[in-house]
């Protein structure tokens, strides 16, 4: 019993230090894997800590390239902001120079203005109404004498006289009656004797002529083709009246009629139909017309040509009438124009009745019209110098 006991014990002794050795080698093992892990999250914490450090810098690198760039930029556009500056000083120092002589130049002509001589001003508006007079007198053209006008009404408000008030008053009446006085427009009677000048020199002469050589002959071909269709409609209903003929016959022939009365009834027809032909053929080669001067069936195709460049001279000459104000030539050669047309040129033609119709209407034109005149400046003007020189006198 006791060495049984005794064996209990010491195998309970034995368990003890088992279980005791057990425990220290699992705490070891505990401990080594706990010392595995930190050691593995020690390393990982310093690789995310590095590759952290690099991208740190990486964007402290980029952002310090960017900052030297915008620095580089700003520099630039500092030199630039200064530059302008310096130019914009030039420019306002020179603007302020040419201001300064525009001042000057303005003062001294002021001072040459306001010390001019009234008789010197009042000689420059005499001058410029003589030539205004001229204008309107001599060529008729109202914008010249209006532009001499004007200028002289300019110079009498510069020179803001309190003489020349009842001058410069006249002159603004002149001005106005010139500006509402009625007038020739010179373009459209331009333009219409161009018209006039290409409608005479197409339309078609009582002879052909080199300009309008087949003009009658196309009119007067019409004639033959329609004689041609109405022969052409005669043969046709000659042959349907033959065949009726031969109808009739054949029955009358029935009817016991004789032969011979068929053929002669027959020969009597086609005799009848070609004779008519013949003579609407015949009608459409010979025209008749009347002329009043035989002459102009007499031109040749060179005279023809020289009648055309006369009457362009002839119309070159209106013109040049019309831009002289000369009234009596104009109408002299209008009315030479239209007796030509009308006696040398195709009456039947479109252009002959139109060119006729057109010089009708530059007949009619007023070439010539009433002006106004600028009595009241000149009676202004007069008065102005009396009273300079009673002025002087005193």
């Amino acid at each position: 019993m006791s060495s049984a006991g005794h064996h209990q014990g010491e195998s309970g002794v034995t368990s003890s230090q088992r279980s005791k050795s057990s425990l220290k080698t699992n705490l070891l093992i505990s401990l080594c894997i706990i010392c595995v892990l930190l050691g593995a999250a020690l390393w990982f914490a310093e690789q995310r800590f590095e590759s952290s450090g690099k991208a740190v810098a990486t964007q402290i690198q980029a952002l310090s390239s960017q900052l030297d760039m915008t620095q580089r930029d700003a520099k630039k556009a500092t030199d630039l902001a200064e530059s302008q500056s310096g130019r914009i000083a030039q420019l306002e120092a020179s603007l302020r120079a040419a201001q300064e002589q525009f001042d000057s130049l303005d003062q001294a002509w002021q001072t040459f203005n306001n010390g001019m001589d009234n008789g010197l001003l009042l000689n420059d508006a005499d001058r410029l109404l003589t030539l205004a007079n001229q204008q309107l007198r001599l060529a008729g053209n109202v914008n010249s004498a209006l532009l001499a006008l004007e200028t002289a009404q300019a110079e009498l408000i510069r020179a803001n006289r309190q003489e020349f008030v009842s001058l410069h008053r006249a002159i603004s009446l002149d001005i106005e009656r010139l500006r509402t006085a009625p007038s020739v427009d010179l373009s459209l009677l331009s333009t219409r004797l161009e018209l006039l000048i290409t409608l005479t020199s197409r339309a078609p002469l009582l002879v052909p002529d080199g300009a309008a050589p087949l003009v009658k002959l196309q009119r007067s071909g019409g004639e033959p083709a329609v004689i041609e269709t109405k022969s052409n409609e005669a043969r046709s209903n000659h042959v349907q009246t033959s065949d009726k003929t031969a109808e009739v016959g054949q029955a009358s022939t029935d009817a016991n009629s004789s032969w011979w009365d068929v053929v002669y009834d027959k020969l009597a027809s086609w005799g009848t139909t070609v004779a008519s032909v013949v003579a609407k053929d015949l009608a459409g080669v010979v025209s008749i017309q009347r002329v009043n001067d035989p002459n102009a069936l007499l031109l040749s195709p060179e005279q023809g040509a020289q009648l055309r460049e006369n009457l362009r001279a002839r119309l070159l000459t209106a013109q040049l009438s019309l831009l002289m104000r000369q009234p009596n030539v104009w109408r002299d050669e209008l009315l030479l124009v239209e007796s030509v047309v009308q006696s040398r040129f195709d009456p039947k033609s479109y252009d002959t009745l139109a060119a006729i119709n057109l010089v009708h209407e530059l007949q009619a034109v007023p070439v010539l019209t009433a002006l106004p005149d600028i009595a009241g400046s000149f009676g202004a003007l007069e008065a102005t110098r009396g009273t300079l020189a009673r002025s002087s006198k005193d």
